[in-house]
């Protein structure tokens, strides 16, 4: 699992960013030596600058950045099963509690959902109900998210791709105290930087199905996990 923070960097930082998105997205294979001679900057800064967004290294940050244009299948699909076995198997429990900070964090949360994904927004707003003092609700109505917009409010937005619908219209203008996304699949969204950004793979899953058609049961899992958090605190 990965969080993608881009709202702590600097305005160098911010430029390094949208330089280094623009040579690998020219040549997905340049390395970061390569990088460092073109940017004529360090390759310590550069291995710095990507941690600091939260990745692991400047393979994985390269790998975020094709994934905006290449939404090929991964090479050996595993069944949904194995899916499930490996997901569970490298659960990250640090990046699990840094979500449910979030999540503890607020007076009122709003959780924003599409599809399959409302069915899991719902679900985790009355589980939240029951085993925490955050005001909770669940919509897929856009016109509820904006009514409920409000300084002293977070809104959580759940999407196994991000790609069923585009989210730029309906975040314009918002004010929420903080909008924090929960993807399935590893997918880099340019528009979304200045949010907080949460993955619950490196993969950008089958290709073949449709948003709507994938499973949700790693959401089910992680947000289970999340509530036992607040469950082990009563």
């Amino acid at each position: 699992m990965i969080k993608v923070d881009c709202s702590n960097l600097n305005v160098l930082e911010k430029k390094l960013l949208d330089s280094t998105k623009g040579y690998i997205q020219h040549n997905s294979t340049i390395s970061i030596t390569e990088l460092s001679t073109q940017l004529d900057v360090s390759t310590s800064k550069i291995s710095k600058f990507v941690r600091k967004m939260g990745f692991e290294s400047f393979k994985q940050y390269k790998k975020f950045i094709i994934s905006e244009q290449n939404d090929a299948p991964p090479l050996k699909p595993s069944d949904e099963l194995q899916r499930i076995s490996d997901y569970i198997a490298n659960f990250d429990d640090n990046l699990a509690n840094d979500f449910w900070l979030k999540i503890k964090d607020c007076n009122k949360l709003i959780i924003y959902g599409l599809g399959p994904s409302y069915i899991c927004a719902d679900y985790f707003a009355y589980r939240l109900r029951i085993f925490s003092d955050v005001f909770t609700l669940a919509t897929n109505e856009i016109t509820t998210l904006r009514n409920a917009d409000n300084k002293d409010t977070k809104l959580l937005i759940l999407s196994t791709t991000g790609l069923f619908k585009s989210f730029d219209e309906e975040l314009t203008g918002l004010n929420y105290k903080e909008i924090i996304f929960l993807f399935e699949e590893f997918r880099y969204f340019p528009k979304l930087q200045k949010n907080t950004l949460f993955y619950l793979t490196n993969s950008s899953g089958n290709s073949a199905l449709k948003p709507y058609e994938k499973s949700r049961t790693l959401f089910f899992i992680f947000l289970e996990e999340i509530i036992q958090k607040f469950n082990s605190k009563i």
